[in-house]
């Protein structure tokens, strides 16, 4: 193994850092279960043996829950939640007892089958939040099939220094190593989302996941460098492969700590400010955006309070996370996003018509909320008095016709005047929208006169404008971004807000991509928000920028017809203003 020469494997970075050492590889509990027929009678016994192991995995959940506050103090054991509520969840339990009595098959296999339905149809989501919570569905899974086979030994620990290389990975078994030792995170699948991704990111540990077929090409104990920068893996790295990274190493810790000590405003070098502000996915993240000096909370996704509950959260439940999450922004601002599911990610409990032909362009985002009002209603007015614990705005979700969102802000207008007349005290709370279909950006001219603040989410602009699902490898790779479309459908959603007045900022991957830095300031956008951990090093990116010189290199780059072409362009751009950012 030692001749052989240095393999370099492309993934998403997740957290950023290099770490480098031995790989310990994990490969998932693949293994087939038998089915095993039963008779009718055998199902109470089935049953009983699952509540079992339910209940062992319950233990183990709480243990390792325990286990994360004791050793790893800077995340938060709510990690867990998901987990927990997974391994009660009634609608699998029923699920798994209709297969039993209709397929009469042992439980092991009827548990497995089952976790795998409830996954297939996670995974098809569109929405890369909850997406990621098909991995925790499918690490309880596999946890409940050990406890079910009594498969003592199934899990693995680090008894040295290493990079843990892996298909997925089980949260607890995560928090179960010692974190000393742990010098990165390398998986096969999931994404800037997915719960091992935040923890890298609360623990400092260079992580890159999506890393296709790695798994293949690596033995264990083969050298293994984690570039978090640029989400690149290498296997065998070359001595000055190695010097390289650990340099790019050095320069991030520095410009971090630089701009940590700095915790000021994001200004150009002729004074033009950029609002840079946090995405938050968990609570969990919030202690982040004060560590990395972030100018409030962009993008505050709702969602997770959504798939915690098994009936919708209550009123009490949302103001109390949303009170929490305006506390910790202030006194900056915090943009809270109304719930956008809908399609074919419809929660458990909730459920609007039967399975839509084309979810994708289904009932989702507004058109969900404005469907199911009482859910909407309950969401609104938590929002409108957690106002008054700070500096609070709200946004709707794909909103593509000026119709909804004076619908919804008609609703919101509603709820205000009846809770004042409860004798509740509220602040002015501003209300914008997503712009995230082609739809709006044509109409951001109309759009503008009824929305207070616009915030792009490019991540949806991008899959809409292209005709391309992100998740589809055979036609997401035939259109690199940046595209020129969608390049052109920002600058006129910028140019068509600023006529108006009205703000706009950027909450989509795009907002943090150092290439396109300078496309965003030269064009106007007041904000951009991103993953706390990226902020330092995009605050220092902005304070290096001239944005005369910006504005005329973006023009020249948007001149080019192709999306690499484009891209080259950005990236000399980047190479001007700040060289010892962009990774090697």
């Amino acid at each position: 193994m030692s001749g052989r020469e240095e393999e370099c494997f492309a993934g998403t970075a997740a957290a950023p850092g290099v770490g480098v050492g031995p790989g310990l590889v994990v490969r998932g509990d693949h293994e087939f279960v038998r089915r095993r027929p039963i008779e009718l009678s055998q199902i109470p016994a089935e049953l009983e043996r699952l509540e079992i192991a339910l209940l062992k995995t319950r233990e183990e959940l709480l243990e390792a829950k325990a286990e994360l506050v004791r050793s790893w103090s800077q995340a938060s054991d709510s990690l867990f939640e998901a987990h927990l509520l997974a391994v009660e969840d009634p609608t699998i339990l029923e699920a798994v007892k209709r297969r039993l009595e209709l397929e009469k098959i042992c439980v092991e296999a009827a548990y497995q089958e089952v976790i795998r339905s409830f996954v297939e149809q996670m995974q098809r989501i569109d929405d890369v939040y909850l997406r990621e919570r098909a991995l925790d569905v499918r690490d309880v899974g596999k946890r409940v099939l050990r406890n079910l086979r009594g498969d003592e030994n199934a899990g693995f620990g680090l008894d040295q220094p290493g990079v843990v290389v892996a298909d997925s990975l089980l949260l607890s078994d995560l928090v179960s190593l010692d974190r000393r030792l742990l010098l990165g995170l390398v998986t096969e699948e999931g994404s800037q989302s997915c719960h091992a991704a935040i923890l890298a990111q609360s623990l400092n540990i260079p992580a890159v996941v999506g890393v296709r077929d790695i798994l293949n090409q690596i033995e264990e104990g083969t050298e293994v460098l984690v570039d978090g920068f640029a989400g690149v893996v290498i296997l065998r790295p070359s001595e000055e492969r190695k010097v390289q990274a650990q340099a790019e190493q050095a320069r991030f810790v520095a410009l971090t700590q630089e701009a940590r000590e700095k915790q000021g405003p994001a200004v150009t070098i002729d004074g033009q400010q950029v609002r840079i502000s946090a995405n938050v996915e968990l609570p969990e993240d919030l202690p982040l955006i004060r560590e990395n000096g972030a100018d409030g909370v962009g993008l505050y996704r709702t969602e997770f309070l959504f798939l915690r509950s098994e009936k919708g959260p209550s009123e009490e439940e949302q103001f109390a996370l949303y009170r929490e999450a305006a506390e910790w922004a202030k006194p900056n601002r915090l943009v809270i996003r109304t719930l956008d599911v809908g399609g074919d990610k419809l929660l458990p409990w909730l459920s609007v018509r039967p399975l839509e032909t084309n979810p994708f362009l289904g009932i989702r985002g507004i058109r969900l909320s404005l469907q199911r009002q009482e859910l909407f209603r309950t969401q609104l007015r938590a929002i409108l008095r957690a106002s008054t614990q700070g500096n609070v705005a709200l946004m709707f979700p794909m909103v593509t016709d000026v119709s909804e969102f004076r619908r919804a802000r008609e609703l919101l207008g509603r709820v205000r005047q009846e809770l004042e007349a409860e004798g509740h005290r509220l602040e002015d709370v501003p209300c914008g929208m997503m712009i995230e279909t082609p739809a709006a950006a044509l109409m951001a001219d109309l759009l503008a006169e009824e929305a207070d603040f616009f915030s792009i989410g490019t991540n949806d602009l991008e899959q809409y404008t292209l005709a391309v699902d992100r998740l589809n490898d055979r036609v997401s790779s035939l259109y690199p971004s940046p595209h020129p479309a969608v390049l052109r459908l920002i600058q006129r959603i910028v140019e068509e807000a600023r006529k108006h007045g009205r703000p706009v900022g950027v909450c989509g991957e795009m907002a943090s991509n150092l290439a396109l830095l300078p496309f965003f300031v030269a064009l106007g956008v007041e904000e951009l928000s991103m993953g706390s951990v990226l902020i330092p090093r995009v605050k220092t990116a902005v304070r290096r920028i001239r944005v005369a010189d910006a504005s005329e290199g973006v023009n020249a780059a948007l001149l080019r017809k192709e999306a690499p072409e484009v891209l080259e362009g950005f990236n000399r751009l980047a190479e001007h203003f700040y060289p010892e950012l962009l990774a090697p």
